[in-house]
């Protein structure tokens, strides 16, 4: 029997389309015009890493334009990690590598603007970059000055060594935003942390787009990595269904730059850049333009493929169904039609099919296959793949243009992910945010049995093993968190365990609370201060061990 993930979903569609673009885009975003679709261009990264020059970034911008990329709607060409000087000016300025770069950065943003296109570039908010060149920690300001002087209109701006700066993200990217508005130049701020619940703690207050998922690969396995993370339970609680109620106009989930140009074969490169255009993923070529082949400009350029990515309704995709390895995603356009990705990742040929109420339709509906250009007829009720390979794939449209929109799901009310009620939220009665490594058992063990902490059982708490990270959003509404915690009694093992509760995310390495080791025969009460914080992040390690949160709550004594 095959397992449907959207069934309740589906049963449950409420014409909410208008309140929740208005809702996400006004409440959530960083409202200032900017990345209303998400953003499209070309980055140096994946091509050349740190081998980067002004030789190289010129014939790159002449190629996009001759290429037809430009006009296809990859704008922003960005600049990497590499750019840069060893050390800054005597003034303390940032300055480009005077061999790499001898006409410097202005003279560069020029001739990118020349072009027609905009000019993006790479810092660090650590004090260093990943390449161990000058990071922005206590240069913020001048640097973002410095970098509108320049002419830029876009800065990924990366991670790297940013656990040392003692700041939480949301206050040092608050402290990024601040200044790039100080300079009065428009710039779309791009964040890249390594999946560190950007799309939780706020970020889509002050950046326009923020990764989901560690570094992109030159391998399908990776690209699938990388989209479950927007798309899946890898990084949240399976009630979302991924990230998409996160995501709108003006603040987008980043699944990384793509691979397209640089996988094994034009089927990998083309269910690639599908999964991130129904993802409604920034689109961020980082292929070697001067090698590429007319396959590969085709695939990058198909405009029925890009017009899904770029619709401005702004919806992500999410998916509908799941047997194991096939997939179906649907994302609601503006024009009324909605766009269904069919995906077969197993080894064996597969059919797939989707049945309109998954998707919010019935009767008869018009079927436009979007990679081939054309229409397929009218299918009654459901539409079925026939025989797809492995990474076989359609890319569908679903629906006649100038109707109704399509709804989708609605999205988890915010007191089931969030505390908002006085006296005690037991954590297992919330979804968590943010999850890294095996994901927690509710009211039991690792095992599903009771939990059991130094001969005492608990009936509420989370289990866990080995190494776990969850993230609850406290919403600034608990006083206290109470917990009791060691390893739970069903492991007989000798290694010891640890517990950590920092506020909000690794980065700003605020630590609330460190167990130190605990033997497995022990057991430690936590009872903290968490007055003020937002976001909860609990820490798990042990080695091959099970560990239990036990009786964890958080009081609010507030009316």
């Amino acid at each position: 029997m095959k397992k449907n993930i959207g069934e309740y979903l589906a049963r449950h569609m409420i014409l909410f389309s208008i309140l929740y673009t208005s809702f996400s885009s006004t409440l959530f975003a960083k409202e200032d015009g900017l990345a209303r679709t998400p953003p499209m261009g070309w980055n140096s990264w994946n091509a050349f890493q740190g081998n980067i020059s002004e030789a190289k970034i010129k014939t790159a911008a002449d190629l996009m334009v001759s290429s037809g990329m430009r006009d296809a709607g990859y704008v922003y060409l960005v600049l990497d990690d590499g750019w840069m000087a060893n050390e800054r000016d005597i003034d303390g300025n940032l300055v480009g590598d005077p061999v790499k770069f001898p006409n410097g950065m202005k003279a560069l943003g020029d001739y990118i603007h020349s072009k027609g296109l905009k000019f993006g570039i790479y810092e660090c908010r650590g004090f260093l970059t990943c390449m161990k060149l000058p990071g922005s920690f206590n240069h913020e300001e001048q640097d973002m000055k410095t970098i509108a002087s320049w002419g830029a209109d876009f800065i990924k701006l990366d991670g790297c060594y940013a656990e040392r700066n003692g700041r939480l993200s949301s206050v040092e990217l608050a402290l990024y935003s601040k200044s790039i508005d100080k300079t009065g130049r428009p710039m779309v701020l791009s964040i890249s942390d390594f999946g560190n619940g950007s799309w939780a703690w706020g970020a889509k207050e002050s950046a326009h787009l923020w990764r989901t998922s560690y570094d992109i690969y030159r391998s399908i396995e990776s690209v699938y990595s990388c989209a479950n993370t927007t798309a899946g339970n890898e990084v949240i609680h399976p009630a979302f269904n991924g990230l998409w109620q996160f995501a709108g106009p003006g603040h987008w989930n980043d699944a990384d730059m793509l691979q397209v140009g640089n996988l094994k074969n034009s089927k990998e490169d083309k269910i690639h850049f599908s999964l991130w255009c129904i993802l409604a993923s920034p689109l961020m070529a980082g292929n070697d333009l001067s090698s590429m082949s007319n396959t590969v400009r085709n695939i990058l350029t198909a405009p029925e493929i890009i017009a899904v990515n770029q619709d401005p309704r702004g919806f992500q995709g999410y998916k509908v169904y799941q047997d194991g390895i096939l997939e179906i995603y649907n994302k609601p356009l503006s024009d009324g039609t909605t766009a269904v990705l069919l995906l077969n990742k197993g080894d064996k040929h597969a059919d797939i099919t989707i049945t309109w109420d998954k998707i919010g339709l019935k009767g008869k509906q018009k079927v436009r296959d979007l990679w081939e250009r054309k229409d397929l007829g009218e299918y009654n009720n459901s539409f079925t793949a026939t025989n797809l390979s492995k990474h076989g794939h359609m890319l569908i449209k679903v629906g006649t243009p100038g109707t109704r929109q399509i709804p989708g799901p609605a999205p988890v009310p915010f007191e089931k992910y969030a505390v908002t009620r006085t006296g005690a939220t037991w954590l297992s009665e919330l979804y968590y945010v943010v999850k890294y490594g095996d994901a927690p058992k509710y009211n039991s063990n690792f095992n599903g049995d009771t939990i059991l902490v130094n001969g005492t059982k608990y009936q509420k708490g989370l289990g866990c093993q080995n190494s776990s990270r969850v993230m609850f959003k406290l919403n600034g509404k608990a006083d206290r968190f109470i917990a009791v915690v060691g390893s739970d009694n069903s492991y007989k093992g000798n290694e010891t365990s640890r517990f950590r509760v920092l506020n909000e995310d690794f980065f700003g390495n605020q630590v609330l609370f460190d167990s130190g080791k605990i033997k497995s025969d022990s057991s430690v009460k936590i009872d903290i201060n968490v007055k003020g914080v937002e976001y909860l992040l609990l820490m798990f390690e042990g080695k091959k061990t099970y560990g239990d949160w036990a009786d964890a709550k958080v009081i609010n004594t507030e009316n």
